[in-house]
C-alpha cells in the first residue's frame, strides 16, 4: 500500500497519457471504445487506485456546465421535434437555382442558428434537408456541406451557450453574456464572410456547373463515416406552429435573462425553461430525452474526473511550472491561439480546452478567456474530424450516397481556420 501510494502520481500521470492518446485517436487499440467511453474509463481508472474519491469526483465536476447543456439541448431537442429546422431548411433550398444566394443563406442561417442552439443538432437537422433538395435539383451538395460544417462552428462562437466548450469557458471565467458577444461579434461577422467567399471561389465550378440528372444511390448503413450519439433525422417530423413559437418565446426571454445574470443562476433558468417545455400536451418528454446527446455529457463527466485527479495529486501545478520554467507564456495571445489551434486540433476542442483552464485560471484574465473560446472554436474547422459538427454533417450526407472526402473539406478548412484564428488572436490583442 505505502508502494503504491508512493508511485500514485506518476500512476495517475500514466492514466491522464493514456486517456488523452484515446481521445487523440478517437479510440484504445483493440477496443471498441470512443472518445466518450475512453474519457470514463480513465475516471474509472482513477477512482480505482486511489487517486480520486467519489467525493473528489463530484466536487471536480463544473455542475453549471453539464446543466446548462442539459438544458439547452431540451430546447434544440424541442425544436428538431417541432419542425423548426425542417421550415428553416425548407425556406434555404428553395434557391437552389442561385448558389450564392443558396449559399449565402446558408452560412447566415447555421451561424445564427448555431450560436443559441448546439451546433450539432443545427447540422444534423439541415444537412439531410439539403443533400435532398439538391440532389433532386441535380446539383451537388458538397460546396454546401463544407460551409453548413463551417459556419455553423463559426457562429456557435458568437456567445457563451453556441457550443459545450463556451459554456465551460463562460462558467469558469465568469464571463459577461453581453460583454463576451459584443467583443465577439467582429471576428465572427468578418469569419462569416471569408467563409462564404472562400467556399464560392473553391468551389466556384460545383457551384455553378449544370444540374445532372439525380437518382445519386443511397448508401448501405455500414458504409456511413463515423457514427453520433444522435438519431439521424431523414424523415422530416411534421411543423407544429405552437410548439416552435413556444420555444422560440422562451429561449428568446433566456438569452434576456442572461444578460441580466452569471453562476449558477444561468444554468437554473435553462433547467427552469426545460422544464417549462417538458410540461406539455402535445410533445412527449421521452422524445426530447433521446435527441440529448448523453454522449456529449458523459465526455465531460469523465473527464472532469481525469482533470480532478491530476489537481489532486499536484500535478496540474507542477505543469503550470514546467510551463513557466520553459518559456511558454500563455499569457501571450498568439502563444495562446497557437496551442489552442495544436491541441484543439490533436485531442479535440472540448479536452483542449479542460486541459488549459488550469493555466488561465491562474492567470486570471478575461481576454484570454476570450480569445480561448474563440481560437478553440474556429479550430474545429481545420480538418473534417475537427469538431463533431463537421463528422455529423458528414456522416448524414454519405446516407445520400454524398461522400464528403478529407481532401475536400481541408480546401475551405485549412485557409480558414488559419485566418480566423490570426484575426481572432489580433482583435482580442486590439481591443482588450
Amino acid at each position: 500500500m505505502d508502494w503504491l501510494l508512493e508511485q500514485r502520481p506518476a500512476l495517475v500521470a500514466l492514466i491522464f497519457a493514456a486517456t488523452y492518446l484515446g481521445i487523440a485517436l478517437g479510440g484504445l487499440p483493440g477496443l471498441v471504445l470512443d472518445r466518450t467511453g475512453v474519457a470514463l474509463l480513465g475516471a474509472i481508472a482513477m477512482l480505482a487506485t486511489g487517486a480520486l474519491t467519489i467525493e473528489q469526483a463530484v466536487q471536480a465536476v463544473d455542475h453549471e456546465t453539464v446543466l446548462l447543456l442539459f438544458g439547452l439541448m431540451i430546447f434544440s431537442a424541442q425544436l428538431r421535434v417541432a419542425g423548426f429546422y425542417v421550415t428553416a431548411g425548407r425556406f434555404l433550398t428553395r434557391l437552389t437555382e442561385r448558389p450564392l444566394v443558396l449559399l449565402g443563406g446558408l452560412v447566415a442561417t447555421s451561424a445564427a442558428l448555431s450560436a443559441l442552439l448546439a451546433n450539432d443538432i443545427v447540422c444534423l437537422a439541415l444537412t439531410p434537408l439539403l443533400c435532398s433538395a439538391l440532389l433532386r435539383a441535380g446539383h451537388d451538395p458538397i460546396p454546401y456541406l463544407v460551409a453548413l460544417a463551417t459556419s455553423s462552428n463559426v457562429g456557435s462562437a458568437a456567445t457563451i451557450i453556441g457550443n459545450p466548450q463556451n459554456m465551460f469557458i463562460g462558467s469558469v471565467g465568469r464571463l459577461d453574456f453581453g460583454h463576451y458577444t459584443l467583443v465577439a461579434l467582429v471576428p465572427v461577422l468578418v469569419s462569416l464572410v471569408l467563409c462564404w467567399g472562400l467556399v464560392a471561389v473553391l468551389f466556384h465550378r460545383r457551384l455553378h456547373a449544370p444540374p445532372e440528372p439525380p437518382g445519386a444511390p443511397l448508401l448501405h448503413p455500414e458504409d456511413t463515416l463515423v457514427p453520433t450519439s444522435l438519431p439521424l433525422q431523414l424523415e422530416p417530423p411534421a411543423r407544429d406552429d405552437y410548439l416552435i413559437a413556444k420555444t422560440l418565446v422562451l429561449l428568446a426571454a433566456l438569452v434576456v435573462c442572461f444578460l441580466f445574470v452569471r453562476g449558477q443562476w444561468r444554468a437554473i433558468a435553462a433547467l427552469a425553461g426545460a422544464g417549462l417545455l417538458l410540461c406539455s400536451r402535445r410533445a412527449r418528454a421521452a422524445r426530447l430525452y433521446q435527441l440529448v446527446d448523453f454522449n456529449l455529457i458523459l465526455l465531460f463527466l469523465g473527464l472532469f474526473a481525469v482533470h480532478g485527479a491530476l489537481e489532486q495529486q499536484g500535478l496540474t501545478a507542477r505543469g503550470l511550472r514546467a510551463l513557466e520554467h520553459a518559456g511558454i507564456d500563455l499569457r501571450q495571445p498568439a502563444l495562446l491561439a497557437a496551442v489552442t489551434l495544436g491541441l484543439s486540433n490533436l485531442v479535440s476542442n472540448v479536452p483542449a480546452v479542460l486541459l488549459l483552464e488550469p493555466a488561465l485560471s491562474a492567470f486570471d484574465q478575461t481576454r484570454l478567456w476570450y480569445l480561448l473560446a474563440l481560437a478553440s472554436t474556429f479550430a474545429g474547422n481545420l480538418t473534417l474530424v475537427g469538431s463533431v459538427a463537421n463528422l455529423i454533417v458528414a456522416e448524414s450526407a454519405s446516407a445520400f450516397g454524398v461522400r464528403l472526402s478529407l481532401g475536400l473539406y481541408c480546401r475551405v478548412g485549412v485557409p480558414l481556420t488559419l485566418l480566423t484564428v490570426a484575426l481572432a488572436t489580433l482583435w482580442i490583442a486590439a481591443v482588450l
